[in-house]
């Protein structure tokens, strides 16, 4: 999926919550190098959106997003995005063609299956690759064996489902993503508000959603 939807009374607070969160969470947890490249797997999408800002304002990285669509790519190149390339393609190739050999980070938002021997190849030696979505099949590790790479999951609710030491980070990032929201640092990636939440609205939405080619998040605010 491409974007995401979500379900709420007051929509603008709430539309920001979980993207923010999930995508800003990369972050604080891991080391980055000024100025390196890192991969955003679908750029486009609700956590994508966030993960390209944080990024490319915070971090400093230099950002290529993933994507193939006009309108995806102007929409990656609108949040921040220093290069896009086409997933459809052969995604070390597609970063070849902007000057890079490989990458230091890759962040993988969608189909980590499908992108697996991608990621491989693209990423450099003693880089890091992390994904969001779970596998259906055996990631082969021994890809990265070589490279001394490493792969790691993000998942937004490990902190609380299994009451880790720092816990209270979980408070500290969503009270920093609210100031930085605030500060317009970080900006909305809602794309569409549909009006009222209704059956057939919440069908309408899912199918376009399955289809993989809305971009942002998607709102169903107001109940009829």
């Amino acid at each position: 999926m491409v974007a995401e939807l979500i379900i709420v009374d007051r929509w603008f607070p709430s539309s920001k919550t979980c993207s923010n969160c999930l995508a800003y969470a990369f972050f604080p947890d891991h080391t980055f190098t000024y100025q390196r490249p890192i991969l955003i797997i679908n750029g486009a999408g609700g956590v994508g959106s966030i993960a390209i800002q944080i990024a490319k304002k915070l971090a400093k990285l230099n950002v290529i997003a993933a994507g193939s669509r006009p309108e995806t790519i102007a929409w990656c190149q609108k949040l921040g995005a220093d290069e896009v390339v086409n997933h459809r393609n052969n995604l070390a190739e597609e970063i070849d063609k902007f000057g890079y050999q490989n990458v230091d980070y890759i962040l993988c938002l969608n189909n980590t299956d499908g992108n697996w021997q991608a990621m491989t190849k693209a990423i450099k030696p003693q880089g890091k690759i992390c994904s969001i979505v779970e596998n259906e099949q055996p990631l082969d590790m021994e890809t990265l064996k070589s490279k001394s790479a490493g792969f790691v999951w993000e998942f937004m609710f490990t902190r609380s489902m299994y009451q880790t030491e720092d816990i209270a980070e979980q408070s500290n990032l969503l009270n920093e993503l609210s100031q930085l929201i605030e500060d317009g640092v970080i900006v909305t990636t809602c794309n569409e508000v549909v009006k009222p939440i209704d059956a057939q609205n919440l069908r309408d939405v899912h199918q376009r959603l399955e289809k993989g080619r809305t971009i942002g998040k998607i709102v169903l605010a107001e109940w009829s």
